[in-house]
């Protein structure tokens, strides 16, 4: 039988690199060529062992785009927080992404068949949908992607959470109005524009992925599922604002750590 404990040890390395970059708060200045993840499992033992060392798990990122794998990340709920709100820079490289995000309403386990979840079962399971702020920070050396930027829970820092709606289904669309302003300036003006198309498009793959992995969704658990505008950088005393179609606007402030 292969021994896997090498490989093991290889996320726990890495995850030890990656704990450090985020305490400091400084970015890796390299990553040795033999901790970089060989597949989307070794790089999430490694986001899984960095998460699971902050405590619970409070929600996850993810990206998909057509029927192809996504990618996804989870979140520590100690980073989870409810804007309006401030925070601290926790370092200069911070940016700044609006999405829009979903509550988890009840556990997603598996199904007793074994079969995957479909669309349809995953839409039932969906309490609410919301707008988030998704706190970027990257802990990698510039021009690093792919695995090791999976591995690295992509580039996630956390959350803050805006006003949520029970009747989602009626809000999410393709085609949705958005705005972000920094500092008063407009940054992202848009209808539509998610990398998905839907929103919501990830979601099963999500939940499918997570019970293959050993970590399967759970009742409150929030999913946010990509940037409409890309990813800005954010300064001390900024304010910054958002809004996505009819949900409330959302609101955060950034201060000097």
């Amino acid at each position: 039988m292969p021994d896997h404990s090498s490989d093991a040890t290889r996320a726990d390395r890495l995850a030890s690199l990656l704990r450090d970059a985020r305490a400091s708060g400084e970015a890796l200045a390299s990553v040795p060529d033999d901790l970089m993840p060989r597949d989307a499992a070794e790089a999430d033992a490694c986001q899984f062992a960095v998460v699971d060392s902050l405590g619970a798990i409070g929600a996850f990122k993810v990206m998909q785009v057509g029927d192809a794998a996504g990618s996804l990340g989870p979140i520590p709920a100690r980073h989870v927080l409810t804007a309006p709100c401030s925070l601290a820079l926790p370092s200069s490289r911070i940016r700044i992404e609006l999405e829009l995000a979903f509550r988890i309403g009840r556990d997603l386990p598996g199904r007793a068949d074994g079969h995957p979840y479909g669309r349809n079962e995953v839409a039932e399971a969906i309490a609410s949908a919301l707008p988030v702020f998704e706190i970027v920070e990257s802990r990698l050396p510039a021009g690093l992607s792919g695995l090791i930027g999976r591995a690295d829970s992509m580039s996630n820092w956390g959350l803050a959470l805006g006003t949520e709606i029970s009747d989602w289904r009626t809000q999410v669309r393709s085609d949705l109005t958005v705005r972000l302003t920094i500092a008063g300036r407009t940054v992202v003006d848009s209808v539509g524009g998610h990398p998905s198309g839907d929103p919501a498009h990830a979601l099963p793959w999500l939940a499918n992925a997570l019970v293959a992995a050993g970590r399967p969704l759970a009742a409150g658990q929030i999913v946010t599922t990509g940037a409409f505008g890309g990813a800005h950088p954010v300064e001390a005393g900024d304010t910054v604002e958002g809004a996505i179609g009819d949900f409330d606007p959302i609101a955060m402030r950034f201060t000097a750590a």
